[in-house]
Protein backbone atom coordinates (compact mmCIF):
# COMPACT_ATOMS: atom_id res chain seq x y z
CA UNK A 1 0.00 0.00 0.00
CA UNK A 2 1.44 3.41 -0.95
CA UNK A 3 2.32 6.28 1.33
CA UNK A 4 -1.36 7.73 0.29
CA UNK A 5 -3.23 4.86 1.07
CA UNK A 6 -2.02 4.41 4.60
CA UNK A 7 -2.86 7.80 5.22
CA UNK A 8 -6.57 7.33 3.87
CA UNK A 9 -6.95 4.39 5.74
CA UNK A 10 -5.32 6.18 9.00
CA UNK A 11 -8.39 8.98 8.15
CA UNK A 12 -11.05 5.77 7.54
CA UNK A 13 -9.48 4.39 11.28
CA UNK A 14 -10.16 7.17 12.89
CA UNK A 15 -13.53 8.32 11.49
CA UNK A 16 -15.04 4.92 11.52
CA UNK A 17 -13.23 3.21 14.37
CA UNK A 18 -16.55 3.10 16.85
CA UNK A 19 -18.93 2.42 13.77
CA UNK A 20 -16.61 -0.72 12.65
CA UNK A 21 -16.35 -2.12 15.71
CA UNK A 22 -20.32 -1.81 16.53
CA UNK A 23 -21.09 -3.54 13.53
CA UNK A 24 -18.97 -6.53 14.79
CA UNK A 25 -20.49 -6.19 18.11
CA UNK A 26 -24.17 -6.66 16.17
CA UNK A 27 -22.93 -9.76 14.19
CA UNK A 28 -21.24 -11.62 17.42
CA UNK A 29 -24.07 -10.38 19.85
CA UNK A 30 -24.04 -14.92 20.89
CA UNK A 31 -20.26 -15.72 20.88
CA UNK A 32 -18.77 -13.81 23.75
CA UNK A 33 -15.31 -15.54 22.78
CA UNK A 34 -14.59 -13.01 19.82
CA UNK A 35 -13.76 -10.05 20.65
CA UNK A 36 -15.20 -7.27 18.23
CA UNK A 37 -12.10 -4.86 18.63
CA UNK A 38 -9.69 -7.85 17.74
CA UNK A 39 -11.54 -8.61 14.71
CA UNK A 40 -11.84 -4.90 13.52
CA UNK A 41 -8.02 -4.86 14.16
CA UNK A 42 -7.24 -7.57 12.49
CA UNK A 43 -9.26 -6.94 9.34
CA UNK A 44 -7.39 -3.54 9.45
CA UNK A 45 -3.87 -5.26 10.00
CA UNK A 46 -4.79 -7.21 6.81
CA UNK A 47 -5.14 -3.92 4.95
CA UNK A 48 -2.15 -2.98 6.12
CA UNK A 49 -0.21 -6.02 4.69
CA UNK A 50 -1.58 -6.25 1.68
CA UNK A 51 0.56 -6.36 -1.11
CA UNK A 52 0.39 -3.35 -3.51
CA UNK A 53 -1.67 -3.80 -6.31
CA UNK A 54 -2.31 -2.34 -9.65
CA UNK A 55 -5.80 -0.98 -9.25
CA UNK A 56 -6.35 0.82 -5.64
CA UNK A 57 -9.60 -0.04 -3.65
CA UNK A 58 -12.33 2.06 -4.93
CA UNK A 59 -14.50 2.47 -2.12
CA UNK A 60 -12.70 1.17 0.97
CA UNK A 61 -15.38 1.36 3.29
CA UNK A 62 -17.47 -1.12 1.36
CA UNK A 63 -14.07 -2.99 1.30
CA UNK A 64 -13.80 -2.81 4.98
CA UNK A 65 -16.96 -3.85 5.76
CA UNK A 66 -17.17 -7.02 3.18
CA UNK A 67 -13.84 -7.71 4.81
CA UNK A 68 -15.58 -7.34 8.73
CA UNK A 69 -18.20 -10.07 7.50
CA UNK A 70 -16.06 -12.76 5.89
CA UNK A 71 -13.82 -12.22 9.11
CA UNK A 72 -16.76 -12.94 11.22
CA UNK A 73 -18.05 -16.20 9.15
CA UNK A 74 -14.22 -17.42 9.27
CA UNK A 75 -14.65 -17.06 13.35
CA UNK A 76 -18.15 -19.37 13.29
CA UNK A 77 -16.08 -21.82 11.05
CA UNK A 78 -13.58 -22.04 13.70
CA UNK A 79 -14.20 -25.50 15.81
CA UNK A 80 -15.15 -24.50 19.14
CA UNK A 81 -13.06 -25.28 22.47
CA UNK A 82 -14.61 -28.30 24.24
CA UNK A 83 -15.47 -27.81 27.35
CA UNK A 84 -15.75 -30.28 29.84
CA UNK A 85 -18.39 -30.89 32.30
CA UNK A 86 -17.78 -31.22 36.24
CA UNK A 87 -20.52 -33.38 36.67
CA UNK A 88 -20.29 -35.59 33.18
CA UNK A 89 -19.14 -39.67 33.93
CA UNK A 90 -16.27 -40.54 32.29
CA UNK A 91 -16.11 -44.74 31.35
CA UNK A 92 -15.22 -45.49 34.66
CA UNK A 93 -17.92 -43.98 35.64
CA UNK A 94 -16.58 -40.89 37.33
CA UNK A 95 -16.88 -37.56 37.31
CA UNK A 96 -14.01 -35.04 37.00
CA UNK A 97 -15.02 -33.55 40.27
CA UNK A 98 -14.94 -37.25 41.86
CA UNK A 99 -10.73 -37.35 40.90
CA UNK A 100 -10.47 -33.44 41.79
CA UNK A 101 -13.04 -32.07 44.40
CA UNK A 102 -12.97 -28.62 45.19
CA UNK A 103 -12.24 -28.96 48.70
CA UNK A 104 -11.93 -24.81 49.03
CA UNK A 105 -15.77 -24.47 49.53
CA UNK A 106 -16.32 -27.17 51.98
CA UNK A 107 -17.38 -25.87 55.37
CA UNK A 108 -15.06 -28.36 57.24
CA UNK A 109 -12.07 -27.45 55.89
CA UNK A 110 -13.01 -24.04 56.29
CA UNK A 111 -13.24 -24.07 59.60
CA UNK A 112 -10.11 -26.14 59.86
CA UNK A 113 -8.08 -23.47 58.24
CA UNK A 114 -9.42 -20.93 60.08
CA UNK A 115 -8.33 -22.35 63.43
CA UNK A 116 -5.05 -23.39 62.12
CA UNK A 117 -4.68 -19.89 61.09
CA UNK A 118 -5.57 -18.79 64.48
CA UNK A 119 -2.93 -21.58 66.00
CA UNK A 120 -0.10 -19.80 64.01
CA UNK A 121 -1.04 -16.46 65.18
CA UNK A 122 -1.00 -16.87 68.57
CA UNK A 123 2.29 -18.67 67.69
CA UNK A 124 4.13 -16.06 66.53
CA UNK A 125 2.40 -13.47 69.21
CA UNK A 126 4.10 -16.00 71.59
CA UNK A 127 7.51 -15.19 70.28
CA UNK A 128 10.08 -12.74 71.97
CA UNK A 129 9.59 -9.14 70.24
CA UNK A 130 12.74 -9.32 68.45
CA UNK A 131 12.12 -12.74 66.23
CA UNK A 132 7.94 -11.80 65.72
CA UNK A 133 9.89 -8.28 64.27
CA UNK A 134 11.44 -9.60 61.86
CA UNK A 135 8.90 -12.45 60.92
CA UNK A 136 6.09 -9.95 60.80
CA UNK A 137 8.53 -7.67 58.75
CA UNK A 138 9.55 -10.12 56.12
CA UNK A 139 6.75 -12.49 56.04
CA UNK A 140 3.71 -10.08 56.05
CA UNK A 141 4.76 -6.63 54.86
CA UNK A 142 7.59 -8.43 52.45
CA UNK A 143 10.45 -6.07 53.84
CA UNK A 144 13.82 -7.15 52.63
CA UNK A 145 16.40 -8.36 54.53
CA UNK A 146 18.68 -6.09 53.61
CA UNK A 147 15.76 -3.20 54.05
CA UNK A 148 15.14 -4.13 57.76
CA UNK A 149 19.33 -4.54 58.46
CA UNK A 150 18.94 -0.79 57.50
CA UNK A 151 16.03 -0.15 59.33
CA UNK A 152 16.90 -1.54 62.65
CA UNK A 153 20.69 -1.07 62.24
CA UNK A 154 21.33 -4.52 62.94
CA UNK A 155 23.40 -6.97 61.19
CA UNK A 156 21.57 -9.46 58.63
CA UNK A 157 23.54 -12.22 60.72
CA UNK A 158 21.09 -11.27 63.37
CA UNK A 159 18.04 -10.78 61.69
CA UNK A 160 18.13 -14.80 60.06
CA UNK A 161 19.50 -16.14 63.19
CA UNK A 162 15.78 -14.53 64.85
CA UNK A 163 14.00 -15.30 62.06
CA UNK A 164 15.03 -18.90 62.00
CA UNK A 165 14.77 -19.57 65.86
CA UNK A 166 11.33 -17.94 65.79
CA UNK A 167 10.28 -19.99 62.86
CA UNK A 168 11.95 -23.36 64.91
CA UNK A 169 9.54 -22.23 67.70
CA UNK A 170 6.45 -22.05 66.08
CA UNK A 171 7.14 -25.63 63.98
CA UNK A 172 7.64 -27.06 67.61
CA UNK A 173 4.59 -25.58 69.17
CA UNK A 174 2.39 -26.61 66.07
CA UNK A 175 4.17 -30.11 65.29
CA UNK A 176 0.77 -31.87 67.24
CA UNK A 177 -0.70 -30.07 64.77
CA UNK A 178 0.73 -32.13 61.79
CA UNK A 179 -1.00 -35.26 62.00
CA UNK A 180 -4.52 -33.64 61.68
CA UNK A 181 -4.16 -31.08 59.12
CA UNK A 182 -1.33 -32.93 57.24
CA UNK A 183 -2.88 -31.75 53.73
CA UNK A 184 -3.14 -27.92 54.82
CA UNK A 185 0.27 -28.08 56.94
CA UNK A 186 3.46 -26.77 54.90
CA UNK A 187 6.25 -25.01 57.20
Amino acid sequence: MTGSGKRSLAEFWEKNHHKLVNFVRTKLDDASHMDSEDIVQDVILNLLDRPDLMKPIANLTAYVFRALRNKIIDEYRKPANRTESLDEPDRNELSLYDIIPDLKYEPQNAYSREQLRNQIYAAISNLPQQQKQVIMETEFNEVSFKELEKQLNIPMGTLLARKHRGLKTIKKQLDHLKEEHNALFSI
